[in-house]
């Protein structure tokens, strides 16, 4: 049986053909100042000899996978970006360049700020979470070790026990949680009496979010001689 496929025509008739994109075009290799490549390989140098060299001879060498060929001896051409799009070689980008030296730029602002020694100490994260995850997976589990106590307060949030809970699993510390007094605060004499040599760490909120209770400076500064 034969199927009988639907024609569909353009949209603006006086479009006759289909022109390729301005980025296909190519460029003349008698140019006074040739295009270079990420690789450094300027146009005479990406293809056989010819009048002109397009832009896929041009960045063919910035991609690895393609200095290929495959059974027939003919050069790899892929076509699976859907899957995984291929990246060329490292290249600076002027922006980006601009954009990594604001950005230690505000790092060395910030170590000044708290006296740091270096700027290298300061870490830049998305958010509080991902902060306190980050000190959780890495300076817990290379400092904390069975026997060792984590002191906390039963007001903290979720997501500042939950890395706790998992750095003591593995770890065999102990955690340890304070209570709040009839005022709805943290129970800074039971805190005292919970901190001893064996305390690495201490975790306290600075406003809770159920609650709204602030916790004073004073309290952690209680902390010191630890």
């Amino acid at each position: 049986m034969a199927l009988k496929l639907p024609s569909f025509k353009f949209l603006n008739p006086s479009i006759s053909t289909i022109r390729s994109p301005p980025l296909l075009r190519k460029f003349s290799s008698s140019s006074s100042s040739l295009p270079v490549s990420a690789s450094g390989t300027t146009l005479r140098e990406a293809g056989p000899a010819s009048n002109s060299v397009s832009l896929g001879q041009l960045t063919r060498p910035d991609f690895p996978i393609l200095h290929q060929t495959i059974n027939n001896g003919s050069k790899l051409v892929y076509l699976d970006n859907a899957a995984t799009s291929q990246k060329p070689i490292f290249r600076i980008h002027y922006l980006s360049a601009k954009a990594t030296e604001k950005y230690e730029l505000a790092r060395e602002k910030v170590a000044a700020f708290i006296n740091a020694e270096e700027s290298r100490e300061i870490v830049f994260t998305r958010n509080a979470t991902e902060a306190i995850n980050l000190v959780a997976y890495s300076w817990g589990f290379t400092n904390l070790k069975s026997g060792d106590e984590v002191v906390l307060t039963i007001a903290e949030h979720h997501s500042a026990i939950v890395p706790w809970q998992f750095v003591a699993q593995k770890t065999g510390a102990v955690l340890k949680f304070v209570d709040l007094n009839e005022d709805e605060v943290a129970d800074v004499v039971q805190l005292k009496e919970m901190i001893s040599s064996k305390t690495k760490l201490v975790v306290v909120h600075h406003i809770s979010n159920t609650l709204g209770m602030f916790v004073r400076l004073s309290f952690c500064m209680l902390i010191d001689h630890v």
